[in-house]
């Protein structure tokens, strides 16, 4: 009881859309001061290298995690395993039971269109997500100790500040604790 009592607890304090620790408002939708505030960061120092190491070890590597690849029959299962198809299933079940073809045929037919379209929109996410994964680059440049160093990506951390490159004119953005988020504000003085 105690147990589900904190994971009540926690899921009332989490912020939708925030992972780690929840900031006062999502990244995009703060200032850049604040962001560096909150994240516990000066955007010309960086981290530290042991406040790095802290911070790995708190929210842990920034990847997406090792897969064996696109796998066609487990997605098929999980599309087949799914609460609203097994509900299907009994439902199909209990008209053919009562010898009603005409509903049983049409819920056989929902059934089926439901597993091929789930697999073919799964089965082009999984594949999307493994180009993503190989374009994925292996270092990033951050600010560690007011010096830009090359960092194994895997190891950029909440409150590391980032060296983009790509676009005119790059800019320095600090990592926050939304995977997959960045906060586009200036750096100041960029104009």
């Amino acid at each position: 009881m105690s147990q589900e009592k904190q994971q009540q607890e926690r899921l009332q304090e989490h912020v939708s859309g925030q992972a780690n620790e929840p900031m006062s408002a999502p990244a995009h939708a703060l200032s850049y001061a604040d962001v560096e505030r909150e994240l516990k960061v000066d955007h010309a120092v960086g981290l530290t290298p042991d406040e790095a190491k802290i911070r790995l070890g708190t929210y842990g590597r920034n990847e997406f995690g090792e897969t064996k690849g696109v796998q066609p029959l487990k997605i098929l299962i999980g599309q087949i395993a799914n609460a609203l198809t097994l509900v299907l299933i009994l439902a199909m079940a209990a008209s053919f039971g009562i010898r009603s073809w005409i509903e049983g045929g049409v819920i056989t037919a929902v059934i089926l269109l439901n597993i091929v379209v789930g697999f073919f929109q799964e089965f082009k996410a999984a594949k999307t997500m493994d180009s993503l994964r190989s374009l994925s680059s292996p270092t990033a440049q951050a600010i560690r100790s007011g010096t830009n160093q090359t960092v194994v990506t895997a190891e950029i951390v909440p409150g590391d500040v980032v060296e983009l490159k790509t676009g005119p004119p790059h800019r320095r953005i600090p990592a926050c604790p939304q995977r997959g988020r960045l906060n586009l504000s200036r750096r100041h003085g960029s104009g």
